[in-house]
């Protein structure tokens, strides 16, 4: 990782929480070693198996921008998919979004700093899910942002995305789980 880029971690956490009504989101905001503008962020959520008392009834109420995720890797009544549970991950850190300035877009650098807090934030046994698709403001969690295209001769700007997002997540090591839904296991 290059050593002029940092990146600051916070995270709010709501008095007498028990996260079954909010989400235990971290944001890691990345910055030039010598400036104070941000140049991006992560939003990453915590979810401890077997701790977090029900995480996708959390995320139906406190869904954040995080909608295919909780579908694809919990059950309805929050317990482990069959998927992930054969993982048997002792924490899961949900990427919910990149964001990174425009002349940093396109480089990786995003990517490359997402994984570093990923591992940051990681404790041995810990699984990284995330979902490469393009982040878009007017979308809504109930919104997909991509689709498959009926026409074989249309290429609409979301697919090839998600394409080049899927492909650069996999030099990452993450390999897709379900429905588009990809994960690593990640090591402190």
């Amino acid at each position: 990782m290059d050593n002029r880029l940092v990146i600051s971690y916070s995270s709010r956490h709501f008095s007498g929480a028990d996260w079954s009504g909010r989400a235990d989101r971290w944001t890691a905001a990345f910055y030039e070693n010598d400036a104070d503008q941000v140049l991006g962020s992560a939003v990453i959520t915590r979810v401890i198996p077997g701790a977090t008392p029900n995480p996708r009834a959390a995320f139906e109420a406190d869904p954040g921008i995080l909608d295919r995720i909780p579908r694809v890797i919990f059950t309805e009544d929050g317990g482990l998919a069959p998927v992930v549970a054969e993982l048997r991950p002792s924490l899961l850190l949900l990427l919910e979004s990149v964001e990174v300035k425009d002349e940093w877009r396109g480089k990786g650098v995003g990517m490359r700093l997402a994984v570093e807090a990923l591992r940051r934030l990681a404790v041995p046994g810990t699984l990284a899910v995330c979902y490469p698709a393009p982040v878009h403001p007017q979308h809504g969690p109930g919104e997909v942002c991509s689709y498959e295209s009926d026409d074989p001769e249309v290429r609409r700007p979301d697919e090839e995305a998600v394409g080049k997002l899927r492909r650069a997540w996999e030099r990452h090591g993450f390999s897709e789980l379900a429905e588009g839904v990809y994960s690593r296991p990640v090591e402190p």
